[in-house]
C-alpha cells in the first residue's frame, strides 16, 4: 500500500511538472505591430502559420489539385501540430507552429531601366518564432540560403556578428540580394540594408513602432482581426502618399512629378483616412475584405452613386466566353452615381484639387474616347458594364443599357465620330474599320463601346455563339458570389495568379511534376479560375469582398520566386 502511495504521488508530480513546463513553453501571442517601424508604408500580419496551412488544405480547389501537390501534408494532424507548438520535435516544426509573421514596406525606389521606370520597394519579413535563440540560428541561417536559392537559382552568401548574427546572400546575375538579421528569438529577412537597420532600430527602441497608431487598432477591431487569417494596413498619411504616385498614371502622365504628387498628396489627406485588409475562410475558398476608410462627409455624399436599382441581365448575350474581366456597376441612376462621385470629393477639396481630381475621374471613361461623362451616362441606364474581352487585349470594352438611343446617336456623333478617329455601327454583322481607333456599335437596347480592336473581338465572338450567356462560364463565374446585389460586381480571370501559386508549390516536390500531372493541373486551375469581388458603401468608407481559390496567399507565395514560378504550367 505504501509503495502504491508513492507510485500515485509520482505520478502525480510528473504530471503537474509537466504541465508546468508545458505552461511555461507554450507560446503567448505578441503584436507584431511593435515589431514594424511606425513610418512603414505597408503592414501585413500573420499570427498562425498553421491556421493558414489548415484553410488552404481544407480548400475546395486544393482538393482538386489532387496527389501531385502533395495535398496529404505529413504536418497535417492536429497532435502533431500541437507537440510542435509544445516546443518538441524538429526546430523547422516548431517554428512553423509558433511562428507570427509580419510583412512591411518601408520604402520606394524608382529605378530607371531603359526606357521603363521600375519601382523597387524595401521590405521586410519579421518573424517572431518564439523560439530560443541558440535552437533557433543555424536553422534560421540555413532557411536563408535556401530562399535564396530557391528564389535566384544560385546564390552568394556571407556571414558576420555584430548586434545580431546578420546573413546576406546576392544573386550572381542581378543586383537582388537578401539579408538578414537573427536577434534574440526574432528573424528579419530584408532585401536591403536599410530595411533590415529600421527594423533592428523599432527591436531597440530606437525608432517608434507602428503599435502606437490608434487608428490601426480600430481597423483591427472591423475587421475582426482575432477571426482572421491575416491582417493587412496602410496608414492615412501612407495611404495617400501611395495615391499620389499611383494616381498619375490614370491620367497618362509618370510618376515623379513633384509638384503633381504633392498636390495630390495634401488632397487625398483630405478624403482617405486609411486602408485595411483581411483575409478568412468562406465558401470554399478565401476571402479577402478590403476597407478603404474616408471622412464622413465624403461618405455620406457617396449614397447616391450606391444606390442599386432593377438591372436588365441581358447584357451577358454581349460577353464574350474568353473575357478576362467583368464588371458590373448597378447603379439605380447612372448620372446621379457619376454627380455623386464628383461633388464628394470636391467638396473636400480646394478649387486646384477639385479640378486635379475631377480629371482622375473623368480618366475612367476617357479610354472609351468619353471626353463628357455625363453627357453620355444621362443616355444610359443601369446596367453599365466594363469587359476586358481576351487575355491579348490591352484595353477593356464598355457595355451600357440604352435608355434614350436619339440622344445617345447625337453624343456619340459628338463625341466619338468626331474628328474621324471614331466610328458608330449598328448590329452585329458589320465589321468596323480597323483604321478607325474606336468604335461604337448599338446592339438592340445596348451600347458596346471602345477601341476597334477589342470591339472585333466582341463582335466575333457574338457572331460564333462564344458568349457567356451560351455556356456554363456564367454559372462557372459566379460561383464564389452567387446572386449578389451588391452595387458593384466584378469577375476576374484568376488563371494566371493561380498558375503561379500552384507553379511555386510544385517546386517544393521532390521531383519534378510529369507531363500527366501537369495537365491535370491545368485542367484543375481552369476550372477553378475565377474571383468574384463585390462592392459596397460601409458607415466608415468603401468595402470589397474579394472571394478566390487562394486569396492574396496566392499573390504573396508568388512573388518567392518571380522570375520563373509562372513559366512552371506552360
Amino acid at each position: 500500500m505504501k509503495l502504491l502511495r508513492i507510485i500515485v504521488i509520482l505520478i502525480c508530480l510528473a504530471v503537474l511538472l509537466g504541465a508546468a513546463w508545458l505552461w511555461w513553453s507554450w507560446p503567448g501571442k505578441v503584436d507584431m505591430a511593435a515589431y514594424a517601424p511606425a513610418d512603414s508604408l505597408v503592414y501585413l500580419e500573420f499570427n498562425s502559420l498553421t491556421d493558414i496551412a489548415n484553410a488552404i488544405q481544407q480548400n475546395d480547389t486544393w482538393r482538386a489539385l489532387g496527389p501531385p501537390l502533395g495535398n496529404k501534408a505529413a504536418f497535417d494532424s492536429h497532435w502533431w501540430q500541437a507537440i510542435a507548438r509544445a516546443g518538441i520535435g524538429p526546430t523547422d516544426n516548431v517554428v512553423f507552429t509558433r511562428a507570427q509573421v509580419a510583412v512591411v514596406v518601408t520604402g520606394l525606389n524608382s529605378v530607371e531601366e531603359a526606357e521603363t521606370l521600375r519601382v523597387r520597394p524595401d521590405a521586410a519579413l519579421i518573424i517572431e518564432t518564439q523560439t530560443n535563440h541558440w535552437r533557433l540560428k543555424s536553422a534560421a541561417i540555413n532557411a536563408v540560403k535556401r530562399l535564396a536559392t530557391f528564389a535566384y537559382g544560385q546564390a552568394l552568401c556571407t556571414e558576420h556578428t555584430a548586434d545580431a548574427d546578420f546573413v546576406e546572400c546576392a544573386s550572381p546575375q542581378t543586383d537582388r540580394k537578401i539579408v538578414a538579421a537573427i536577434d534574440g528569438s526574432v528573424v528579419i529577412i530584408t532585401n536591403s540594408d536599410t530595411a533590415v537597420r529600421n527594423c533592428l532600430e523599432v527591436r531597440r527602441g530606437l525608432r517608434p513602432s507602428l503599435q502606437s497608431d490608434a487608428e490601426l487598432q480600430k481597423v483591427r477591431r472591423n475587421l475582426r482581426n482575432n477571426q482572421s487569417l491575416a491582417f493587412g494596413y496602410v496608414s492615412s498619411t501612407n495611404s495617400a502618399r501611395l495615391f499620389s504616385w499611383a494616381a498619375p498614371m490614370l491620367i497618362g502622365k509618370a510618376p515623379g512629378d513633384q509638384q503633381l504628387e504633392q498636390v495630390l498628396t495634401s488632397s487625398a489627406t483630405k478624403i482617405l483616412r486609411g486602408i485595411a485588409w483581411s483575409s478568412e475562410s468562406a465558401s470554399g475558398g478565401i476571402e479577402d475584405r478590403y476597407l478603404f476608410s474616408l471622412e464622413p462627409a465624403v461618405v455620406a455624399r457617396l449614397g447616391p452613386a450606391f444606390q442599386t436599382g432593377n438591372a436588365a441581365d441581358e447584357f451577358w448575350k454581349l460577353v464574350p466566353d474568353s473575357s478576362q474581366s467583368l464588371t458590373i456597376y448597378r447603379s439605380q441612376n447612372p448620372q446621379t452615381a457619376w454627380n455623386a462621385l464628383d461633388q464628394a470629393v470636391a467638396y473636400k477639396l480646394d478649387a486646384l484639387s477639385a479640378i486635379v481630381f475631377s480629371s482622375l475621374l473623368k480618366s475612367g471613361l476617357a479610354v472609351y474616347g468619353v471626353e463628357n461623362p455625363k453627357d453620355l451616362l444621362t443616355t444610359l441606364s443601369s446596367p453599365l458594364v466594363t469587359v476586358r474581352p481576351n487575355a491579348g487585349a490591352e484595353g477593356s470594352v464598355f457595355i451600357g443599357h440604352i435608355l434614350n438611343q436619339e440622344q445617345l446617336r447625337h453624343t456619340l456623333t459628338q463625341q466619338i465620330a468626331s474628328g474621324g478617329h471614331g466610328q458608330i455601327l449598328e448590329g452585329t454583322k458589320i465589321d468596323p474599320d480597323l483604321k478607325k481607333e474606336l468604335t461604337a456599335v448599338i446592339v438592340d437596347d445596348y451600347l458596346v463601346l471602345g477601341k476597334t480592336e477589342n470591339v472585333q473581338a466582341c463582335l466575333n465572338a457574338i457572331r460564333r455563339g462564344e458568349v457567356a450567356n451560351a455556356t456554363a462560364s456564367q454559372k462557372q463565374i459566379s460561383h464564389f458570389a452567387p446572386q449578389s446585389n451588391a452595387p458593384i460586381l466584378t469577375y476576374a480571370n484568376d488563371e494566371k495568379r493561380l498558375s503561379s501559386f500552384v507553379s511555386v508549390v510544385s517546386l517544393l516536390r521532390p521531383a519534378p511534376l510529369s507531363q500527366a500531372e501537369s495537365e491535370k493541373l491545368k485542367n484543375v486551375i481552369k476550372n477553378s479560375s475565377f474571383s468574384a469581388t463585390e462592392t459596397n458603401l460601409a458607415a466608415n468608407g468603401i468595402e470589397r469582398k474579394t472571394r478566390s481559390a487562394f486569396g492574396q496567399f496566392s499573390t504573396l507565395l508568388s512573388l518567392l520566386q518571380q522570375d520563373t514560378a509562372t513559366n512552371m504550367l506552360r
